[in-house]
């Protein structure tokens, strides 16, 4: 039996409602009614949204499926599950409640006595941005919200546990507190039975909570994230660092050198300094509005201790491998001089051991704010920036103007040009007039990427509200990099992201043609030049081996697209004759125009060449034209070359190098979590059989599994040619006996 996906979902939505029922006589879940096109997304994505959390052992899931759907359909069932999971004391509906409140328009009193602040309490629908301050409640640690970013972390002109110098990328935004943990802060825990470790009798409530330790400041955190379901935790060693530089190279934020009265350490001058610690905020903040970042007590991190940097994330993640038992902590304390509180300096301690100036401060993680729309439409002024940034942080010649090439624009997953990543080269180069008359564009041509001095070379890619590339897409990342051809070195770099309203993602009519995606060397050498380098860096030498051909596929691929299909074979032809040539596009460029021409044996020769070409990457993927909903495939298109074709010469190949294969189905986002999944395997089971019946000796070495959507390349929830990629079928090889 076949279902289209507007039947998957009225059949998931009525089962689900039908198990609701069975829990109470009220109301669980509203009656679903006919979607029309304007309210059908939403629906979707609400019922994606409830069918990833309805199983769900944990409260915090079903609390943010009601923070996003207070009023959803399954808002009833959502907090009886809730109740129940929390058991018959009810813990925890306060929370609950604030998942759905209104912020308060009330101001919080701050940290200092007697002043008060713009801090605010937050609720689950609060949209945090960089630079704002809020207090998940009363007793809670005031906290400020970061922004994503890089810097280089460590020093190599230091300590040997400071190096090497290596830059760390945060990729979303992040809250920490503006103070460390105060006495009074950690009085309420006390109070409430989450810490047992009482601080020194008379304590000043301002002073910073000391002698904890990592095990003591974790019960605190335990304790917070109970009282706010939150999920507060220490910082990573890479977002302390983050923090305390506040975006300087300096040893202290101010500058390199100590100052006097800047923080309280020994020997800086302080009314404090070398007898006792400082009520929180006695010293001016920093750019982030940081205190005491350098000085009055160490603060623990997340980190696990290793003697230097070698292997360390560039994610700004925990290092959480080495020696577990100490643990890392940073910025020095008022007992020690200035040399201990710089933003580089490591130290480390038994987490099981207090010690009199060991504190620390926290950290949770915050929603990713939507991107907002200025002036321009989002998506050109983040271009314009990005483009403005790298032609800015180039030098300039004395000579004149320097040329420079465009290297097309592709996705950063996909590899696929677009009529986004098109339009991007175009403000790029319209930027360059206008605003940097020392830089002259050249056409991409052989003959010039062989003589430009740069290339300007770029990603676009979606991704989610925590910036990552999974998931729904809700903005786009752009990448620019600026590459010096003749010294062989990356010359700039910026990152910016914009909101996904008006940006047309369809792939160029190449694109759409192509009927396969590998991992192929060159592609990944220009993914990796645009987004893992930083000036000064060499160019990776995949890409500049290949420069040339590329610049040739260029032009074959823009004969394809004006339709003229006999040139577009002959550019090909001749670039897979040319050193750097021997890439896939090229492959597909001789595929494609080859069928177009009417030259069926060249097309054959060229599927052989591409299924060669994925089964030697041990990674072949293909969109086969699968019925809506169906594991039937569509036929009769003239466009390409028949589905049979490519199975054939899989079977073929496969069977000659006498391979096993895993055949895994894709689906785009769209519809029910497990029903996707059930779809991707039941296409995959389908093409498993047809090489089976090609080649029957296959059917001993062959398995095959369906993924859903848990891997789009995408994920734009469209369900057209824009997301047909996250539709593909995988051909993985792996090691296996030939006798299975």
């Amino acid at each position: 039996m076949l279902f289209d996906r507007s039947s998957l979902r009225e059949l998931s939505v009525a089962a689900l409602i039908a198990v609701a029922s069975t829990c109470s006589t009220a109301p669980l879940a509203e009656p679903l009614k006919p979607a029309t096109a304007k309210n059908d997304a939403s629906l979707r994505a609400e019922l994606v949204f409830w069918e990833s959390v309805r199983d769900t052992q944990n409260a915090d899931e079903l609390r943010a499926y009601l923070g996003a759907y207070p009023n959803g359909r399954f808002s009833a069932l959502a907090r009886l599950r809730i109740k129940a999971l929390l058991g018959p004391s009810g813990e925890g509906t306060e929370a609950i409640a604030a998942a759905q409140a209104p912020a308060s328009a009330s101001g919080a009193t701050g940290a200092k006595e007697g002043a008060t602040t713009a801090t605010k309490a937050t609720t689950a629908a609060d949209r945090l941005q960089a630079g704002d301050s809020f207090r998940d409640c009363e007793l809670c640690p005031e906290m400020v919200v970061l922004p994503p970013g890089s810097f280089e972390m460590g020093s190599d002109l230091n300590r040997p546990e400071e190096k090497p110098s290596h830059r760390v990328s945060i990729p979303g935004a992040f809250a920490i507190g503006t103070h460390e943990i105060t006495v009074a802060q950690w009085d309420a825990c006390l109070k409430e039975g989450g810490c047992r470790h009482s601080p020194e009798p008379g304590s000043d409530g301002r002073l910073p909570m000391a002698n904890v330790s990592w095990n003591d400041a974790q019960d605190y955190l335990k304790w917070l994230r109970e009282k706010t379901a939150r999920d507060y935790r220490l910082p990573s060693e890479a977002e302390w660092e983050y923090a305390a530089r506040a975006g300087s190279r300096s040893n202290y934020w101010w500058g390199n050198e100590k100052g006097a009265g800047r923080a309280n350490c020994s020997d800086c001058g302080s009314p404090f300094g070398g007898r006792e610690a400082s009520p929180a905020g006695s010293f001016a903040a920093n750019a982030f509005g940081l205190h005491d970042m350098h000085g009055n007590v160490w603060e623990w991190t997340e980190d696990c201790w290793n003697p230097s940097y070698r292997g360390a994330p560039a994610d700004g993640k925990a290092w959480l491998r080495g020696d577990c038992l100490s643990r890392v902590l940073r910025g020095g304390s008022w007992a020690l001089d200035h040399e201990y509180m710089r933003s580089s300096r490591r130290s480390r301690y038994d987490r099981d051991v207090r010690y009199y100036v060991n504190g620390f401060r926290v950290v949770r993680p915050v929603e990713a704010p939507a991107a907002t729309a200025s002036g321009d439409p989002a998506f050109e002024s983040a271009v314009m920036k990005a483009a403005n940034t790298v032609f800015s942080n180039t030098p300039k010649s004395a000579s004149g103007a320097q040329a420079f090439i465009v290297d097309p624009l592709i996705d950063g997953l996909s590899g696929a040009e677009s009529a986004a990543t098109r339009r991007m080269e175009s403000v790029i180069v319209e930027v360059a007039r206008r605003n940097h008359p020392a830089f002259a564009v050249e056409e991409f041509t052989p003959s010039n990427a062989s003589t430009a001095r740069f290339a300007v070379v770029g990603t676009f890619t979606g991704v989610n509200k925590q910036r990552e590339t999974s998931g729904t897409r809700e903005a786009f990342r752009v990448c620019l990099v600026l590459l010096d051809l003749k010294a062989g070195k990356v010359a700039a770099n910026a990152k910016e992201f914009a909101q996904p309203s008006g940006v047309d993602i369809t792939p160029t009519k190449f694109f759409q043609d192509n009927p396969v995606w590998i991992a192929d060397p060159p592609t990944q050498a220009y993914i990796r030049t645009c987004q893992t380098t930083k000036p000064g860096d060499p160019i990776d030498p995949v890409y500049l081996q290949q420069i040339k051909a590329a610049a040739l596929i260029n032009e074959a691929l823009d004969a394809y697209e004006k339709g003229q299909y006999e040139r577009s074979r002959n550019l090909f032809a001749s670039a897979s004759r040319t050193a750097g040539g021997d890439q896939l596009r090229t492959y597909i460029g001789l595929y494609l125009s080859s069928w177009k021409t009417g030259a069926k044996e060249q097309t054959v020769d060229a599927i052989a060449k591409i299924v060669d070409f994925g089964l030697n990457s041990s990674r072949l993927a293909i969109k086969f034209p699968f019925q809506p909903g169906s594991a039937a495939l569509q036929t009769g298109s003239k466009d390409a070359a028949p589905h049979e074709l490519w199975l054939a010469q899989i079977a073929r190949e496969s069977t000659r190098r006498g391979i096993c294969l895993e055949i895994i189905g894709h689906t785009d986002v769209i519809g029910p979590k497990a029903l996707n999944q059930r779809l991707a395997a039941r296409r995959a089971e389908y093409i498993k059989q047809r090489l089976d019946g090609l080649a029957p000796d296959l059917a001993r070495r062959t398995i095959a599994a369906g993924k859903g959507a848990d891997e789009n390349l995408v994920g734009s929830r469209t369900g057209d040619a824009r997301d047909e990629l996250d539709r593909r079928i995988e051909f993985a090889v792996f090691q296996c006996s030939a006798a299975r």
